[in-house]
């Protein structure tokens, strides 16, 4: 699948099947199985990648292709590259450095990162290492909302430009992978940012199975759009009619994301419901799409969909485990690289000329 060169060392160019199974092999077996598994058998977690791969490109010809300009507008911040880092929790769980370390490289990549509310160090440490670059915000809205004011004000105060509010994992999935190798929380991996700093516990922790942990409601969504200091974006939208309704709520960004397969296992892929969503919400707002991109094709292709970028998750973990922040960067800079490559042979020499009829499925 992609050659990633991993600018380190003397470290020879790795595909990203090989990046994760030397993940798999440097990671003890619980971190490991929490960043690969999908919810139950899998199938959305497989069909997430195999859904880009059945699309197919109708080229350009003949146009001019000598300088290829792969910058975008996001929520009014200019960024080098459409690809950002999804929202992840638990980065101590791959790396000693967590989240500094995922944030460090973003910058050196200059992507945009989605911090988590389950992350390992405090927001305003992931925040320095992102200097002036434009930083997002993950929102879980837990059944306590004590601290969930002062937590939207710290963000807000550390220079976080938007929240992400995650709707599609209110009562956690099932991994009989994660069963397999359960990973023990620890008292020094904590979710820091949350109240009370308390052990990260993964999302198959036995404690947290048939509870309802984030009962958002439409009700919610509304209230937090009006009371955040900083644009909403809603991650985990999987219809039109529901996209349209975030919409018309004042959210300014919809994620098609189905959590990468992680919880509602037959949950359609994310590549055959994004045409369905961008018709719904109809240019009124922004729409990013994750799950299953592993390649520059891929990206090329939920642009021409009418994404406005991607997001990209396990790979960003592959790159963390094995090389921190530097490979963070180089997956980073490989999906570029190969976008940019893409786009050539594409004909398309800057992303709003990436139109839908660039795909054939």
């Amino acid at each position: 699948m992609g050659v990633a060169t991993i600018r380190e060392e003397a470290v020879d160019c790795v595909d990203f099947d090989a990046l994760e199974e030397e993940a798999r092999a440097k990671l003890p077996a619980p971190s490991f199985a929490f960043c690969a598994t999908g919810a139950d058998d899998e199938i959305t977690a497989r069909e997430n990648v195999t859904a880009w791969q059945r699309m197919r490109l109708r080229p350009h010809v003949l146009c001019d292709i000598s300088n290829v300009d792969t910058s975008v507008r996001l929520l009014g911040n200019q960024v080098a590259t459409p690809i950002m880092i999804a929202p992840m929790g638990r980065h101590r769980m791959f790396h000693t450095e967590g989240e500094r370390a995922t944030a460090r490289g973003a910058t050196a990549a200059g992507a945009l990162y989605v911090f988590a509310t389950s992350a390992n160090v405090l927001l305003e440490d992931a925040a320095a290492e992102r200097g002036s670059a434009p930083q997002w915000f993950q929102l879980y809205m837990w059944a306590d909302r004590n601290g969930l004011e002062p937590l939207i004000d710290r963000v807000a105060a550390a220079g976080y430009r938007a929240l992400v509010l995650t709707v599609d994992n209110q009562v956690y999935g099932s991994s009989p992978r994660q069963m397999r190798a359960p990973f023990i929380p620890s008292p020094d991996i904590r979710s820091v940012n949350m109240p009370g700093a308390p052990m990260a516990r993964t999302a198959y922790d036995p404690e947290n199975q048939g509870k309802v942990l984030f009962p958002t409601t439409w009700r919610d969504l509304e209230w937090l759009v009006k009371r955040a200091p900083m644009d909403v974006v809603v991650k985990g939208v999987q219809r039109g009619d529901d996209a349209a309704r975030c919409v018309e709520l004042g959210a300014k960004a919809v994620i098609v994301s189905n959590h990468g397969g992680r919880h509602l296992d037959t949950a359609m892929a994310t590549a055959d419901v994004l045409g369905d969503v961008v018709d719904a919400v109809a240019g009124k707002a922004e729409v990013y799409v994750d799950g299953g991109i592993r390649r520059g094709t891929d990206i090329l292709k939920a642009l021409s969909i009418g994404a406005r970028a991607v997001l990209i998750g396990r790979p960003i973990l592959w790159g963390l485990a094995t090389r921190g922040a530097n490979g963070v960067q180089a997956v980073l800079e490989h999906l570029r690289e190969e976008l940019v490559r893409a786009m050539q042979l594409s004909g398309v020499p800057r992303l709003a000329e990436a139109k839908r009829d660039l795909v054939v499925r």
